[in-house]
């Protein structure tokens, strides 16, 4: 581009001049920040004394939180799959089932999925089925680890 060239527009304004709509914005659906583990404490916690649930996909682990509602850590090494592809594939699964679980919030729980390498041969409905079997063993476990309160009453 010499110095005489103008700048190119942007893509969005060339298809507006072309007569196509302008590509709409997905909304986020990414987890919030309040919505997962961050720090190594964090991490930590949980694997001190953990709940755990385990089958051939995955092994999760859960402690009770103190935060507001469930919080959600994972841990996918290259283990499990060498191109990054296929973990950012098991990591999308893990955190949608997640999000659809744990929509209208939960019980304050800090999970920490480890997968296994059989994740990376299974298709996503069998992951999703996984993880819910999985949800629902940790919170039925639940009343047992909570302190005593209002929930055990």
């Amino acid at each position: 581009m010499s110095a005489t060239e103008p700048p190119k527009p942007p893509a969005s304004a060339i298809r507006q001049r072309s007569g196509q709509p302008p590509q709409k914005q997905r909304p986020r659906a990414a987890l919030p920040r309040s919505a997962r583990l961050t720090k190594g404490a964090e991490f930590k916690r949980v694997f001190q004394r953990p709940m755990i649930s385990s089958d051939r996909c995955f092994k999760v682990l859960a402690q009770v939180g103190g935060g507001q509602g469930p919080r959600l850590g994972m841990a996918v090494s290259r283990q499990v799959d060498r191109k990054a592809t296929g973990r950012n594939r098991i990591k999308r699964v893990i955190r949608e089932s997640f999000r659809q679980h744990f929509a209208a919030g939960g019980p304050p729980v800090d999970f920490v999925i480890l997968p296994r390498r059989e994740c990376v041969t299974i298709c996503n409905g069998q992951l999703f089925r996984s993880l819910a079997k999985h949800w629902t063993r940790i919170v039925a476990q639940l009343p047992k680890a909570l302190p005593e309160g209002p929930r055990n009453a």
